[in-house]
């Protein structure tokens, strides 16, 4: 049964602390490390500046997200939509997403600041600082089934309320639609977090382990600094 009971989302906050040592580890590719693992890369697709057909997270991270993989009945399998991504590729996202909000009518200002930080980190070089990605920490993904992929509410990079992890936890009375959504989300949301994930509750897709959030969400030290170019540290 893919639903047995399912505990919900849980709330959680989110904060973010500095790097204080880079652990070096390298990157992986995932397409090389389980057939329960499938590499779609969006934003290469999508023709985003400097992003690449491969997928590359942090060793220790690559681990784990195999043994969440491995979870999954037979039939079902983990897409990996987005994982390190260049300063050069957060640059293009950036000013995609900013251009996006001033066609909506938002003014150049602080409060468009916030707005963007709700869902693309601003572009850095720092590597003691670094965005989430940058690290080669978070990976964005969903779930597949024989069927295709699973039905999560939004498409991946929805930049609405609905795409909040726990959106469908708060519809009181439910379709049976909703329902499958939520369960969806669950079933991504526990596989992440029994593995060592935390997740970002804005973006149903997006978790990180090793990084600066994650390391104030789970009171350890964060173990990965900013990785600037896909030679620097990758393990072949």
């Amino acid at each position: 049964m893919l639903y047995p009971s399912i505990p919900p989302i849980p709330e959680v906050s989110t904060a973010n602390m500095s790097v204080l040592q880079e652990c070096g580890e390298p990157l992986l590719a995932l397409s090389t490390l389980s057939p329960k693992i499938a590499v779609y890369s969006a934003y290469y697709h999508l023709g985003y500046d400097g992003a690449l057909p491969e997928i590359y997270l942090r060793e220790n991270a690559a681990k784990r997200l195999i043994a969440a993989a491995e979870k999954l009945p037979a039939s079902f399998h983990l897409v990996a939509l987005d994982g390190w991504r260049s300063t050069q590729v957060q640059a293009s996202l950036y000013e995609q997403f900013r251009q996006s909000l001033l066609r909506q009518g938002w003014q150049e200002g602080d409060a468009l600041k916030a707005e963007l930080g709700k869902f693309v980190a601003l572009p850095t070089t720092d590597r003691q600082k670094p965005s989430p990605h940058l690290s080669g920490g978070a990976i964005d993904l969903t779930i597949a089934g024989p069927d295709g992929w699973l039905d999560m509410g939004t498409d991946f990079d929805d930049f609405s309320d609905m795409a909040e992890t726990r959106y469908f936890e708060e519809i009181s009375e439910p379709t049976e639609q909703q329902r499958a959504i939520r369960d969806n989300r669950r079933l991504l949301y526990h596989l992440m977090i029994e593995a060592g994930f935390v997740n970002y509750p804005k973006e149903w897709w997006h978790y990180e382990y090793g990084t600066r959030s994650w390391a104030v969400r789970t009171q350890q030290e964060p173990r990965y600094g900013g990785i600037q170019t896909i030679h620097e540290i990758t393990k072949s």
